[in-house]
């Protein structure tokens, strides 16, 4: 088990500020001493060196390492971030015990992805079983940045594609066909979801935001956000809250990708219900993804609700930054008002 932790993210930053420069001095000062003991030679009269500096410079890195991870792992925790104290109750007492412990949660799941068939033909629902059932020890772990980048590492995006892909939403009413979770509700601010999505899809997508969001994705992480298929990404961002830049990479990946056959847009804009400040930016900043998801969205009668409820949002007098929600605003008028031209044809 962990521990309860109560930590100050702003003093704890300020600590860690002064170790780097500790570590500064002590980094500056060794090769000096090491010249003039080594030109001293018999008659210096230390007995160890530069081994205190050297141990000195460990304890300062490894007091930085675990400061980090449990301010990283406590704003992951906590939902309402706020100035001042955070606490709450850590899933593991270290980071060394979490990577651990990922790393055994993907051997299971691996195993479970890639175990033969016996017998009778496995189906869809069963394999996503099989796999749920491997990652149910996750639950509740994710929001430790450490473990979930732990766990994605050691799983890889290659078998991350196939856990996330249309079986892996389709025991819990998900399409089969890759049109995506498009009824998966998302809830306010990019919160956990509630419903919909089967355990493992919903895991592995929470993992995903927890360590993007603090930093601890590789870059074959963000090559496969650019070239997943589409039901992939939009699992991604429906069955847990991205971050505001990552919805927006998602988005502006597919939807400056031909449209794929049965891809719903109902996905994405229920991401953005939950997240209308990465909406607005979305509106003003690139304009010609925006226009074609609103497109996409008015032709589908399913997406009025969601959408209506996007675009007040980011659109609301005092959402955001003035300018960017004024440029989102011409965004919306071009693109309604040509979607509705052509429907009048």
């Amino acid at each position: 088990m962990g521990e309860f932790v109560g930590i100050d993210p702003r003093w704890a930053q300020e600590l860690i500020r002064r170790l780097e420069a500790g570590k500064g001095v002590l980094g500056r000062t060794r090769p000096g001493l090491d010249a003039a003991i080594a030109e001293a030679g018999q008659d210096w009269a230390g007995h160890r060196g530069t081994t205190a500096m050297r141990r000195a410079w460990e304890f300062y890195h490894e007091s930085q390492q675990d400061l980090k991870w449990r301010v990283d792992t406590l704003e992951q925790l906590v939902p309402v971030r706020e100035r001042g104290m955070l606490t709450g109750t850590f899933p593991f007492g270290s980071e060394t015990e979490a990577v651990l412990a990922a790393e055994r949660t993907a051997r299971a799941v691996l195993q479970a992805l890639d175990q033969p068939a016996t017998g009778a033909e496995v189906s869809g629902e069963e394999a996503a079983g099989v796999v749920d059932r491997a990652l149910a020890g996750a639950e509740g772990r994710t929001g430790d940045p450490a473990y979930a980048a732990a766990l994605l590492a050691a799983i890889g995006p290659d078998a991350f594609t196939r856990l996330l892909s249309g079986h892996a939403t389709s025991d819990s009413g998900g399409p089969a066909d890759g049109a995506g979770p498009a009824d998966h509700a998302v809830p306010p601010q990019g919160g956990p979801v509630t419903d919909g999505g089967s355990v493992g899809g919903r895991v592995l997508a929470e993992a995903f935001a927890s360590a993007e969001r603090t930093g601890r994705l590789g870059d074959e992480w963000y090559e496969l956000v650019d070239s997943a298929p589409p039901d992939v990404l939009t699992n991604l961002v429906t069955l847990a809250g991205q971050s505001g830049a990552m919805l927006n990479r998602v988005a502006t990946g597919l939807l400056g990708r031909p449209p794929a056959p049965g891809w719903s847009p109902r996905g994405l804009v229920r991401a953005y219900e939950g997240d209308p400040l990465a909406f607005q930016q979305l509106l003003a900043e690139h304009q010609d993804e925006a226009r074609v998801l609103l497109d996409a969205a008015t032709g589908d009668p399913g997406c009025a609700e969601p959408l209506a409820s996007a675009v007040h949002e980011a659109l609301k007098p005092g959402a955001g930054v003035d300018g960017l929600r004024e440029r989102a605003w011409r965004t919306v008028v071009r693109g309604l008002g040509a979607a509705l031209e052509i429907e009048d044809r």
